[in-house]
């Protein structure tokens, strides 16, 4: 079932969707992190609310993913801390499941960077693609977690804490689908704002792109306390969430900032991150994760800068050689070397390619006519020796992106490069003749996926379609 977007400000909600708001008012509580935050929260799933509370009244931290799960959180809070004061609703995070929920709130300021406004303004095809991608990602986590939940002892704390997150995801995937309303901020900033909540100041101060999400960090002074979003700090991972597509990061901007919050005049004493803010940690943990990413990005611009290549680097970063002492940190004692050490190699990539000038960058927003012409000028500039850098993985996810959305001769065109870019790969033959097979160009896919097969005699995949095809 596809998801249904509707761009507008009004409030969509129907009697079924207030009863059941009613009547899970009671199971919710709140849990003091500090003496002014609070996270509002239910035993039924892993869903949190994170509040400030002030003088002058309450902010909101993020929306949840949709107007539903918003409306029946702010009914919690308003019972649980027995006021109704809300002053501001803060979207951190530029990612539709964080601030679908915002028409919850439009009766109040919503700040925001005005990242937010470029990104999503007027752009209703991406807003449906992002969707259907959230969608497919809770969904994919829901079956995850199902395959987990067996290894837990029936009617333990693990398996009770894996049933409510399973819960989560069917939430989170279900309400996505059935109806999406989208209110973007009514107040925007640029680098950096202040709030005067009379007891409380609170610094907005705009943090810059990690993965394919804009954040914002909050510093209050007189708490000596940062919230930092899960996706920047968060006990699962090193450094802000690593995305396997290339993406432009702004590293050197997330240096600066976490200087300035954790080593600089006016550093923190705790920071409050998780992906609901449920996490309290002391400066020193957190300046554990700086000190990787800034250690991290000075190695890779000195190793790229001396002209070794990605699995050099790779190498010499390794976790058993310069960066060994990541198995010392927190999140490596925590969740092991098979969760870590794929982290580490995915944040190495990504920080080569920031000094890159990757040929699927130049290509992922473009389609059509534009897309063959951006393909045919790249193709020159490599025989010509430009400034283009070509990476097998990125071109193939592109490759594979313009085939989910129908757009077949753009992905043939793609994989068609990629195959002449890297002739002795198995897989880019294979990815080719898929995208042939499907613009009903039989033969050729055929002679592809044989060329994959010589490549690699155990590509499976290639021998069965091999199979299929030759009996048509």
């Amino acid at each position: 079932m596809k998801s249904k977007v509707v761009l507008s400000a009004v409030v969509l909600c129907v009697a079924g969707m207030v009863l059941s708001i009613g009547a899970k008012a009671q199971e919710f509580q709140a849990r003091e992190i500090t003496p002014n935050i609070f996270a509002i929260e239910t035993a039924e799933d892993s869903d949190e609310q994170a509040v400030i509370v002030s003088d002058k009244g309450m902010v909101v931290l993020n929306s949840f993913w949709s107007e539903t799960t918003a409306r029946r959180f702010k009914e919690g809070i308003v019972k649980e801390l027995q006021r109704d004061d809300f002053l501001y609703l803060i979207n951190m995070t530029e990612r539709l499941d964080e601030f679908g929920g915002n028409a919850a709130y439009k009766d109040i300021p919503i700040i925001s960077h005005k990242a937010f406004w470029d990104k999503y303004k007027g752009k209703d095809d991406e807003v449906t693609a992002e969707i259907n991608d959230l969608v497919e990602m809770w969904r994919w986590k829901e079956g995850v977690a199902r395959e987990r939940l067996p290894s837990h002892e029936p009617g333990s704390e693990q398996a009770l804490i894996e049933q409510r997150w399973i819960n989560t995801c069917i939430k989170r995937a279900e309400e996505l689908e059935a109806g999406f309303s989208l209110v973007l901020p009514t107040e925007t900033y640029d680098d950096r704002k202040t709030i005067d909540l009379g007891n409380l100041t609170l610094e907005l101060i705009w943090f810059g792109k990690a993965g394919y999400d804009g954040m914002t960090i909050i510093r209050i002074p007189e708490l000596q306390l940062a919230i930092i979003p899960g996706f920047i700090l968060h006990s699962h991972h090193l450094a802000p969430y690593p995305q396997s597509e290339f993406t432009i990061l702004d590293v050197p901007r997330w240096i600066d900032i976490l200087e300035e919050i954790l080593e600089g005049e006016n550093a923190v004493e705790h920071v409050l991150c998780g992906m609901n803010f449920s996490e309290l940690l002391t400066r020193d943990h957190a300046h554990t994760h700086l000190h990787y990413i800034r250690q991290l990005w000075n190695a890779v611009t000195q190793a790229e800068s001396e002209g070794k290549d990605l699995p050099e680097i790779h190498e010499q970063l390794s976790l058993d050689n310069e960066f060994s002492f990541v198995k010392e940190m927190q999140v490596y004692q925590e969740n092991g070397d098979d969760w870590v050490r794929p982290q580490h190699h995915t944040h190495i990539r990504l920080f080569f390619l920031q000094h890159k000038n990757p040929a699927s960058e130049i290509l992922k927003d473009l389609e059509g006519k534009a897309l063959i012409d951006a393909i045919a000028k790249i193709s020159k500039l490599r025989t010509d020796g430009g400034d283009i850098y070509f990476e097998e993985a990125s071109l193939n996810s592109l490759g594979y992106a313009l085939l989910g959305r129908e757009k077949i001769n753009g992905a043939v065109a793609v994989f068609e490069l990629n195959v002449e870019v890297f002739p002795e790969s198995f897989n880019v033959y294979d990815s080719y003749a898929e995208a042939l097979m499907k613009s009903g160009d039989t033969e050729n896919a055929i002679v592809n996926y044989q060329k994959s097969l010589a490549l690699n005699p155990d590509n499976t995949n290639a021998r069965d379609m091999l199979e299929t095809l030759e009996k048509q």
